[in-house]
């Protein structure tokens, strides 16, 4: 039969036949010193004469879970420690089983025939046989490899968003609002010299020869500013490594939760609108000052605000291109 990448099942891997295995009641120890006679990091777990398959007991687990909790390896029993995994037949498709391995953090999962142990196949074995015959149908820009495509894309977006929205206001290249230190005497105090135009950044006023944090400012909405300026500090910076990580685990077929994925950046963005408000409303209620809001200012952080969320529904941008099925080999069933 002519083999293609969409027909992967675990009977083309090389299933290790030669696997060891333990009773569901043997000791910790004894587990250990069977994993130490083999060679190998992990059991399978058999329950019975039928030896019927209850999952897989891994080096780690006998670490986190019996070392590190001091517990006595002698008396503690095999089954209280192992990972329950549902074992795959030779007829399950490989991106099954890998999926059973990756949903668990595990990195083996038993293999049967009739109920029968015939051995295990490692998420090792798996990758090279994960295909990326599932096109991606929803996007804009046709690419061939829309995982790739779309971590670039979201990892430039973030970057870049960041560094507009966060970091050059934060360096006081531009600000929210602005204004002649003149009209905003009764907020900031006497005029210096020259009557400089000043910029409201995200911690402080700057302006030639000015420098006045928030804090120091009378209002207490000043301080409240300075509060969600923090807070939007660091959910950009988490957001930012929260796109960078979850879209790159994308390219790895690794699962990411939709709170990190989405929610976390999403957070960086309601802050930065949320900036805005808040600036307005300390303008509204301290005494009036004379000020405008900076268009640069708005225009970087729209701006920022957009790659933001760009890169969170990076998955709407590319879509994949259907490729002619290439045969790989000849596999007799």
């Amino acid at each position: 039969m002519a083999l293609t990448k969409s027909e992967y099942f675990v009977r083309d891997l090389v299933i290790d036949d030669e696997y060891g295995v333990i009773d569901s009641n043997a000791t910790i120890q004894e587990a250990a010193k069977k994993m130490k006679e083999l060679g190998v990091p992990d059991l399978v777990v058999v329950e019975g004469e039928e030896q019927k398959v209850l999952g897989v007991i891994a080096d780690f687990d006998i670490v986190q879970n019996v070392v590190a909790e001091g517990i006595d390896g002698k008396s503690e029993k095999v089954i209280s420690t192992m990972y329950k995994i549902t074992p795959v037949n030779i007829d399950t498709p490989v991106t099954d089983a890998f999926t059973r391995m990756r949903d668990l953090n595990v990195n083996v999962v038993p293999v049967v025939k009739n109920e029968k142990l015939v051995g295990v196949c490692s998420i090792h074995d798996c990758w090279s046989f994960i295909p990326d015959q599932n096109v991606d149908e929803i996007g804009l820009i046709p690419v061939r490899n829309t995982k790739a495509a779309e971590f670039w894309f979201a990892s430039v977006c973030a970057i870049i968003g960041f560094t507009l929205g966060i970091l050059l206001p934060l360096a006081g290249i531009f600000g929210f609002f602005t204004g002649k230190y003149s009209d905003l005497s009764s907020l900031l105090g006497s005029v210096p010299l020259g009557d400089p135009t000043v910029f409201f950044t995200l911690f402080d006023v700057r302006g030639a020869g000015v420098l006045i944090p928030f804090i120091d400012l009378k209002d207490p909405i000043w301080i409240v500013i300075d509060v969600f300026s923090i807070l939007l500090l660091i959910f950009s910076i988490v957001g930012l490594f929260s796109i960078i990580y979850t879209s790159f685990s994308d390219t790895r077929n690794l699962q990411t939760g939709w709170i990190l994925k989405t929610v976390v950046p999403g957070l960086a963005v309601f802050f930065m609108a949320f900036e805005w408000i808040l600036f307005g409303i300390a303008f509204a209620i301290t005494t009036q000052p004379i000020v405008t809001i900076d268009p640069v200012g708005l225009t970087m952080s729209i701006i920022s605000m957009i790659l933001f969320l760009l890169a969170i529904n990076r998955d709407y941008m590319f879509r994949g291109i259907k490729s002619p099925e290439v045969k790989t080999g000849e596999v007799s069933t």
